[in-house]
C-alpha cells in the first residue's frame, strides 16, 4: 500500500473517531440537560400540587432592596405576608405610598428624585441604579404643551 493512501486511511479514521466522540459528547450533554429539566419539571408539579399558602410556608426567600443610608448597607426585608398583601391590594390603596421606578415596589417611605421630583425611589440605592437612565432627563423644564390657533379662513 502506497504511503499517501495509509496517511488517508488514518485521517479518516482519525476523523471518524473525532466523529464519534463529539457525537458521543453531544449525547451526554443532552442526557445532562433532559436530567436537570425533568429534576426542575418535578419540583415544580410539587409546588403546583400545594395549596397557594403552602408555597409560601415552604418559600422562605425574602424580597430585600438593598439601600446605602450613611455608608453603611443595610437591607428593607419584607416578608411573604407583606408582599402578599401588596399584591393583592388594588392600585387605589396605593394613593398615600408611590412606587419606587427603579424595583416597583410601593412604599412610604419613597422620596422624588430631588432635581426634578417626577420620579420616585425607595432607597439611595434604587435612586443610584435608576441614574443612567433618569439624568438625560432630570430637571429638564417641563414644557406646557403649546396650542396651536387655526388660521381663519379667508
Amino acid at each position: 500500500m502506497n504511503p499517501s493512501r495509509m496517511e488517508e486511511q488514518l485521517l479518516h479514521a482519525e476523523i471518524s473517531d473525532l466523529g464519534l466522540t463529539a457525537l458521543g459528547a453531544l449525547v451526554r450533554e443532552q442526557c445532562l440537560h433532559n436530567a436537570r429539566i425533568d429534576a426542575r419539571l418535578s419540583r415544580l408539579e410539587v409546588r403546583a400540587a400545594l395549596p397557594p399558602q403552602a408555597e409560601l410556608e415552604t418559600t422562605q426567600k425574602q424580597l430585600t432592596c438593598s439601600s446605602c443610608d450613611g455608608g453603611e448597607p443595610k437591607n428593607t426585608v419584607l416578608s411573604p405576608e407583606e408582599v402578599d398583601v401588596s399584591a393583592h391590594s388594588s392600585p387605589a390603596d396605593h394613593r398615600a405610598s408611590p412606587m419606587c421606578d427603579y424595583c416597583f415596589l410601593f412604599s412610604s417611605n419613597c422620596f422624588s428624585c430631588p432635581g426634578c421630583g417626577r420620579e420616585w425611589y425607595c432607597s439611595a440605592a434604587c435612586q443610584r441604579l435608576r441614574r443612567r437612565y433618569h439624568a438625560p432627563r432630570c430637571r429638564q423644564q417641563h414644557l406646557p404643551q403649546t396650542r396651536f390657533q387655526t388660521r381663519a379662513a379667508h
